[in-house]
């Protein structure tokens, strides 16, 4: 394991102005969950793809001179002290020792070449959980390989859907707001199209139900992606609860009904609801793999 590259630091005059100087030519936002203001003592900017380290500007006394002024921030896979000895023995040099008797603080080396860097302490140091695992021993439910149609295809879709909620559960606000990838897809954007999904294909088009919210309100004619994007604003919590509530709407849509029933309101084609069964288990089942490769590729956590 090697250690990972957390913030850049750089020293400068006003932190804040730095900041917003920055986020303007990067395109790099403040934390969403502790934005910057002028009289803060540092300023945190940070890509919003995650694919880059955040840029961190703190205050010091003295103008630029011959001094480097950027230098790396290192969070250690092992612990602080252990890192620091092992950096010392390939050739790094202590600079300045800022560890303090509790165990907080940092360590100032510099490289070969007398370039400054810190290391921290390492994320289980600071009471950061490691990624968590969301089980890989998760089987079918009892009974659906040899259940009746309407049994098997209704238990596999709450199977799926129960695993939508595990991968989702513990994710932080930044982790489940970043998207690493081109298309702007996030773990907060899938879980709310998931709750869309299932209001659409069971309660709006099979039972006849609309006016649904947040659906009916939005603005789908100048934003057709509306629950991706708006979806980085709201709390993960409410993306559950929102989820939850459309799932108790299609099991309470379905209940009563013979899996060939036509859709009451099924738009320019007609389906069944054992076709709504089908979409839904391919629906659902494609975007927890999404979220899969988006969760364990921003903080690590694995699992079905």
């Amino acid at each position: 394991m090697h250690s990972r590259i957390r913030h850049v630091t750089i020293d400068c005059h006003d932190p804040y102005s730095q900041a917003a100087f920055w986020a303007d030519v990067l395109g790099f936002v403040e934390d969403p969950d502790n934005p910057n203001a002028p009289d803060d003592p540092e300023a945190l900017i940070i890509d919003p793809s995650g694919r880059h380290p955040g840029l961190l500007f703190v205050p010091v006394p003295e103008p630029k001179s011959l001094k480097n002024r950027v230098h790396v921030d290192l969070v250690p896979p092992s612990t602080r002290d252990e890192t620091v000895d092992m950096l010392l023995t390939r050739g790094a040099t202590l600079v300045a020792d800022h560890r303090k008797p509790d165990g907080t603080g940092w360590a100032v080396l510099a490289d070969p070449e007398g370039n400054e860097f810190c290391v921290e302490r390492s994320s289980a140091e600071r009471g950061i959980a490691p990624p968590s695992d969301t089980g890989s021993d998760q089987d079918y439910p009892d009974g659906i390989r040899t259940a009746g149609e309407r049994q098997m295809l209704s238990d596999m879709l709450e199977w799926y859907r129960a695993a939508v909620l595990r991968k989702v559960d513990g994710v932080s606000p930044a982790t489940a707001r970043t998207s690493p990838v081109r298309s702007g897809t996030t773990i907060a954007g899938l879980l709310k199209h998931l709750a869309l999904v299932e209001d659409s294909w069971f309660t709006e088009r099979f039972a006849g139900v609309d006016d649904l919210e947040p659906w009916a309100s939005a603005p789908w004619d100048d934003h057709p992606d509306w629950e991706f994007h708006t979806a980085v604003t709201d709390p993960v919590d409410d993306l559950v609860t929102l989820y939850q509530a459309a799932c108790d709407r299609s099991r309470s849509a379905a209940a009563d009904h013979d899996l060939d029933d036509p859709a009451a309101a099924p738009g320019r084609r007609g389906f069944t609801l054992r076709f709504a069964y089908v979409h839904l288990i391919e629906e659902t089942a494609r975007h927890l793999g999404h979220m899969d490769i988006l969760r364990e590729f921003l903080d690590g956590s694995i699992g079905e």
